[in-house]
């Protein structure tokens, strides 16, 4: 039997950090408050209003940027800074644990498939900094963002996944975990941060790194 693992990529697989450090020295470039701007620059992100009607992944990082001038008052000065903050998106790096239990979970003879709000212009790079294969899924293939459940609908057809065959791990709690659910989809929830869940749909299992999902995939 084929056994399929779906994964998140920000924040699942590669570490943002250096892409929010970015964000934070443009604003203080600018002359503005660091910490609000990221705080802005992330929430419009992940506001899924954002991107509906459907917009590519680099579009929408381009309107965070715009709007951050906005609600600023400034005009194109986070904007200027569009192809850094893609370039920042394209070299960002795995967590310490990440390419060494991919090995591992190949080794046991999952087929690894990445489902990401990304884009066409951004996930080759990743892809290099994640060193193993994956079957690749981003927004820009099936014209939708998580947690709109058009994307695992669109995966889930093309694979043929079941419960027994299927186990989705990822970071994102809204984007993730509660589509999972609503899926009746096994899931396991990266909780790298311990935040609390903010709706009553649960992960599967949990786990802090992602390490600690070998045990449990191994005996299931």
């Amino acid at each position: 039997m084929d056994k399929f693992l779906t994964f998140d990529v920000y924040g699942t697989l590669l570490n943002e950090d250096t892409l929010y450090n970015k964000v934070k020295a443009i604003a203080d470039d600018i002359g503005v408050d660091s910490e609000t701007a990221l705080k802005r620059f992330v929430s419009y992100r992940e506001n899924p209003a954002n991107t509906h009607p459907y917009v590519d992944y680099d579009l929408l990082m381009r309107n965070d940027l715009i709007q951050l001038d906005y609600q600023f008052g400034l005009e194109h000065k986070f904007e200027k800074y569009y192809v850094e903050i893609l370039e920042a998106h394209r070299n960002l790096k795995p967590f310490p644990e990440v390419i060494d239990t991919l090995e591992k979970l190949l080794s046991l003879r999952y087929k690894l498939i990445i489902m990401s709000n990304s884009a066409w212009s951004i996930m080759p790079k990743n892809l290099e900094a994640l060193r193993v294969p994956f079957d690749v899924w981003t927004a820009e293939d099936v014209h939708a963002h998580k947690p709109n459940l058009n994307f695992f609908k669109a995966v889930e057809d093309n694979y043929q996944f079941t419960a027994q065959n299927h186990i989705h791990i990822a970071q994102g709690y809204g984007y993730d975990i509660v589509p999972c659910s609503e899926m009746n989809w096994d899931s396991i929830w990266v909780n790298r941060d311990s935040d609390k869940p903010t709706d009553l749909a649960r992960p599967t299992y949990e786990v802090s790194t992602l390490d600690e999902v070998l045990p449990i995939l191994e005996n299931r």
